[in-house]
């Protein structure tokens, strides 16, 4: 039997290491970074909760609340404030945050209206080197820099942001993307060039003609747009049709004689 006074020796010459152990550990624990969950979009505030988390933080963590108080002010409508936040931003940052700063000065650019300017940075941005809620805001500037005129670019623009997106955004997005294409004359849209792989491009240039075809024959329409479905089954807009679409499947005229004045040429 072991003798209880070597226990005792044994457990008191075990104790100091246990002790530093625990305070090892307790040095080891601090409060994790919130700022990375808002960078990445999977939380959101307002600008007074981000400027508020911003005084009481220093280093990397201080400049990834600032920046994200400088998305929220340009949200806001804030733009003033922004640009002075936005100007005191030090030269030293990391990779995450530059490509940040680089997206909010996009669009602090197009909230000041300056399109052209807002352009000539767009075309720095390389939109593989974004963040996945980076890119969707980058096709989002590309397209506000568009100002709604109809383009093949726009329509890329559109294309590249729909996967990006939540349920509710995809319907606006498609939205877009039919407001943009019915609104171009049949001219415009014979002049249009895409390349062999652009398969989404290429169905809705499709469903374009479909719509320029039948127009003005609500039963033809409807006939082709299940047909077009049917074709390109796997494009955004066979999934989830464009509202205007949807409501010309569901159209039922009380009278030919006024199918014309229902269906707008234009698709305003």
């Amino acid at each position: 039997m072991v003798p209880s006074t070597f226990s005792r020796l044994k457990a008191a010459r075990c104790l100091p290491v246990v002790l530093a152990a625990l305070i090892f550990v307790g040095c080891g624990t601090h409060t994790p970074d919130q700022s990375t969950a808002y960078m990445q979009g999977t939380a959101q505030a307002d600008s007074a909760f981000y400027l508020q988390q911003m005084q009481q933080s220093s280093d990397d963590t201080r400049i990834n609340w600032q920046l994200l108080a400088i998305r929220a002010l340009v949200k806001e409508g804030k733009t003033g404030q922004a640009v002075e936040l936005f100007n005191q931003l030090p030269q030293e940052l990391n990779d995450s945050q530059r490509r940040e700063k680089t997206l909010l000065a996009v669009e602090i650019k197009l909230a000041q209206k300056d399109f052209a300017g807002a352009q000539n940075l767009l075309a720095k941005i390389t939109p593989a080197d974004l963040e996945q809620n980076q890119q969707a805001r980058y096709w989002q500037a590309k397209i506000d820099a568009s100002q709604g005129r109809p383009s093949i670019d726009l329509l890329r623009a559109l294309i590249a942001q729909e996967p990006l997106l939540g349920a509710k955004e995809k319907q606006q997005n498609i939205d877009a993307t039919w407001q943009a294409l019915s609104s171009m004359t049949q001219e415009q849209a014979n002049t249009l060039v895409i390349n062999a792989d652009e398969n989404i491009l290429q169905g809705w240039l499709d469903l374009q003609r479909v719509w320029f075809d039948n127009r003005n024959d609500p039963d033809m329409m409807k006939a082709g747009i299940a047909d077009w479905q049917k074709r390109y089954p796997n494009n955004p807009g066979a999934k989830m049709l464009p509202t205007q679409l949807v409501n010309v499947k569901a159209f039922k005229p009380a009278s030919t004689n006024k199918i014309a004045l229902l269906l707008p040429l234009n698709g305003q």
